[in-house]
């Protein structure tokens, strides 16, 4: 991939299947997250959002089918353009993944430490530069036990800048966050996409994030792709699903069984 890191990449997934814990939980996929913008994946719980991307951070290869990055086949690379693709990708972890033994500047400082030969001096400047991209550069000393959710989410996208990435995969980059805190976070992912050459996928169910952020939505349901497209779009789709889900509505079915579920445990405390 060293050919490709001048340009933020096109993601394409292939006839992809994968299981998880012995179930298949993808089947079939065919989705495309396009260069050099904001791709939203969206889907129940279960549905398999973070599934998809750990496979494309070959954390789980597929059953079948490809996955295809910049034009090239990710699972067939060498070991060499795997860790040229390592080092071109940043990943924001759903609980910002801070290793606690650290300071904030320490973690920012791992990725300059494993891929590159700068020295310390330099390392320390450019993690300067990356806490104050996010608004942290106060937090240099800090541990990650002395930061709230919401700055430890900021220094982990701190981290995941390190390497002036072309590639950002967030995971549920605002779950856990209040209101103000998550807006806030969805604008510093706008910031960044504009400022820097990126393609971005984020998984979230937040709506209020999607709304903010996407610029490409791709909705899994049963393992498939049941809408991939802008968002202007989405919002005015015509399917029972993707309705309900927007709407925050319960499926009928499942409505039903859990008010027959209460009943009966009305009726049992009675009795």
């Amino acid at each position: 991939m060293t050919n490709q890191r001048q340009a933020a990449p096109e993601i394409r997934l292939e006839g992809l299947s994968l299981s998880y814990g012995g179930r298949v939980i993808i089947e079939g996929l065919d989705a495309v997250m396009p260069a050099g913008r904001i791709t939203a994946v969206l889907g129940g719980s279960g549905g398999g959002k973070s599934t998809v991307l750990k496979c494309i951070l070959r954390l789980l290869p597929p059953l079948s089918g490809r996955v295809t990055i910049g034009g090239q086949d990710f699972y067939a690379l060498s070991p060499e353009a795997v860790r040229d693709w390592k080092r071109d990708t940043g990943v924001l972890f759903q609980d910002g993944a801070l290793l606690g033994s650290l300071t904030v500047g320490e973690n920012v400082a791992l990725p300059l430490q494993e891929h590159t030969d700068l020295p310390e001096d330099l390392i320390e400047e450019v993690v300067r530069l990356k806490l104050k991209l996010v608004g942290l550069e106060h937090t240099l000393h800090y541990y990650p036990r002395e930061l709230s959710g919401g700055m430890r989410k900021r220094a982990g996208l701190a981290r995941a800048m390190a390497l002036d990435p072309r590639l950002l995969l967030c995971d549920e980059p605002t779950a856990g966050l209040d209101p103000i805190t998550a807006a806030e976070l969805d604008r510093l992912i706008l910031r960044l996409k504009e400022t820097f050459a990126m393609t971005i996928v984020a998984v979230t169910h937040d709506l209020d994030s999607l709304m903010t952020i996407a610029e490409h939505v791709i909705v899994l349901h049963k393992g498939r792709a049941l809408y991939q497209g802008d968002l202007e779009h989405l919002m005015t789709f015509d399917d029972p699903y993707i309705k309900r889900f927007l709407n925050r509505e319960p499926d009928p079915f499942d409505a039903h069984i859990m008010e027959e579920d209460l009943a009966a445990a009305t009726r049992a405390g009675k009795g």
